[in-house]
């Protein structure tokens, strides 16, 4: 080898060691990878709240406004029986028809002495104590007569009849009657539901029988009940045409006071930190997680309140996003 080839070899082995040298020495630090940001695009709604009246459905039924024994005051046996069963019967129709006997007699001779009485006592030929008792003694005469017709309190269906021929004793019902118009319907809220249900409320009763009325909540009690601790409720019916019969039942439906609410899919909803139910939304492309309240959950989507009444609401990519992140907002 001649000596310029190397001269030229102990350059190249020189600039060669130098180089690996300075690397041992100057070691730094590797470079922190950094990945490139990417937004996530997500489907957003513009939900806007409406008025929402939260229904509130509970087993209900029909019952009579008013349903009372008729009975005799006095014993006597029954020589008529004025209606048969079922039949319809007007205030003061006269039911059963007892045996008067001699009172009839003691009214009619009675009435004969007030009368004479009284134009005894225009003569002055009777002081007017004499009088007061006349009138006393037809008074109670009268009254032991009228005993003998049991009359209907009020306009309704008679049932339970006695049976002419019978003797009833004093306090022996006569009938049963039935006031069928209004008509009572009549439930139990439970515990919860009860703050949101007043009197004046919009109704709708639904019979098992396939009939539908609308009406309103009429009363709520004030007291629950000790065993279930549910409370009463109960609305009114006119029942005019009287088709609906006592102890029909079926579901009162009844309609709370509107609240701002919106609609939501049930496929937006998440699970928040606490395990409450959240919305993902959208502000500013920022996305927002906020806790939200169901009022009625459906096969298509669940009523809520708890966000603003107009609010973008994400329903497709939530999974994949948290609060605070960035977001490419696609609007349905």
């Amino acid at each position: 080898m001649n000596k310029k080839n190397l001269r030229a070899s102990g350059v190249i082995l020189f600039f060669t060691l130098i180089w690996m040298i300075s690397g041992y020495f100057a070691q730094t630090e590797p470079e922190e990878y950094i990945a490139p940001t990417t937004k996530e695009v997500v489907l957003v709604n513009n939900s806007k709240a409406v008025d929402y009246r939260l229904p509130v459905t509970i087993k209900a039924e029909s019952q009579a406004f008013s349903k009372v024994d008729v009975r005799s005051q006095t014993s006597e046996k029954v020589v008529k029986v004025g209606f048969a069963e079922g039949d319809y019967a007007k205030k003061n129709d006269v039911i059963c028809k007892l045996d008067s006997g001699q009172r009839e007699a003691n009214f009619k001779k009675s009435k004969i002495d007030y009368d004479s009485s009284i134009e005894l006592k225009k003569k002055g030929l009777i002081s007017e104590s004499a009088l007061v008792t006349a009138e006393t003694v037809f008074e109670s005469a009268r009254i032991e007569l009228e005993r003998t017709e049991i009359k209907a309190p009020f306009d309704g269906f008679v049932e339970n009849l006695a049976k002419q021929g019978q003797l009833l004793q004093n306090g022996q019902s006569c009938a049963s009657i039935i006031s069928l118009t209004p008509l009572k319907i009549v439930g139990n809220v439970s515990e919860m539901m009860v703050a949101k249900i007043k009197p004046g409320l919009d109704a709708e009763i639904n019979f098992i029988s396939g009939e539908k009325y609308n009406t309103e909540v009429s009363f709520i009690s004030s007291a629950a009940d000790t065993r279930t601790r549910t409370f009463k409720v109960e609305a009114e019916l006119e029942n005019t045409d009287l088709n609906i019969k006592d102890g029909l039942t079926g579901e009162l439906i009844i309609y709370t006071e509107p609240v701002k609410a919106h609609f939501i899919p049930t496929s937006a909803f998440l699970l928040g930190d606490q395990g409450n139910v959240a919305l993902a939304t959208v502000l500013n492309d920022v996305v927002q997680i906020m806790d939200v309240q169901i009022l009625i959950d459906t096969i298509q989507g669940a009523w809520i309140t708890g966000i603003p009444d107009e609010t973008n609401v994400i329903i497709g990519g939530q999974g994949f996003v948290k609060d605070g992140d960035e977001v490419i907002s696609k609007y349905r």
